[in-house]
């Protein structure tokens, strides 16, 4: 199987992919996250993985469509988010189209509210009974016993809160797509 990894940091462009036998992993990284549509076609023997993570400063809306129209496909959709200000929503939608065998999709949704908010609406169409699906969405706030350990070791509370974010944020990716990112930090 051909591996694909594309690593996107602050671009807002719409993205377009069809993938067949291969592996698509798309790392994506916004500072300040626009309007956004992603949508991919999953024919046959693919794995994709999205590992999407954004700062909401303004209200804006982001689609993250897979459409799965053939066999033995793997799709995982991992989306972090931070609303500092402003409305996210963010529509995460996966397909498994009729007369499909063996897929599996996973949405994985995770956001934390500031002095924003997030709108999270996932979608797992099935219209078949040969796929498994499943999907999980977290939105709160930072755990509060994590910020007092940091603060124990003498960590003013906006440095702690930072350290936190950037931990939320980064944790979905590789060192080296963390490199490329540049540290950026959110104080």
């Amino acid at each position: 199987m051909n591996k694909k990894v594309i690593d996107i940091i602050n671009d807002e462009n719409d993205l377009n992919f069809e993938i067949n036998n291969e592996e698509l992993i798309i790392n994506f990284f916004c500072d300040n996250q626009k309007n956004m549509n992603i949508n991919i076609v999953q024919k046959e023997n693919s794995t994709l993985v999205i590992n999407y993570s954004s700062l909401i400063k303004n209200d804006c809306t982001v689609n993250i469509k897979s459409d799965i129209k053939g066999n033995n496909n793997k799709c995982v959709i991992n989306v972090h988010a931070i609303a500092i200000d402003g409305l996210g929503n963010f529509n995460v939608e996966a397909k498994a189209n009729e007369n499909t065998l063996n897929n599996d999709i996973v949405e994985d949704l995770k956001g934390v509210n500031e002095m924003g908010s997030i709108c999270f609406i996932p979608v797992l169409e099935v219209d078949t009974n040969e796929a498994q699906a499943n999907h999980f969405t977290t939105i709160g706030s930072y755990d509060k016993n994590e910020l007092f350990y940091l603060m124990s070791k003498g960590i003013p509370e906006n440095s702690a809160i930072n350290l936190l974010k950037k931990s939320f944020m980064y944790n979905l990716f590789s060192d080296e797509f963390i490199d490329k990112i540049g540290g950026k930090t959110y104080e």
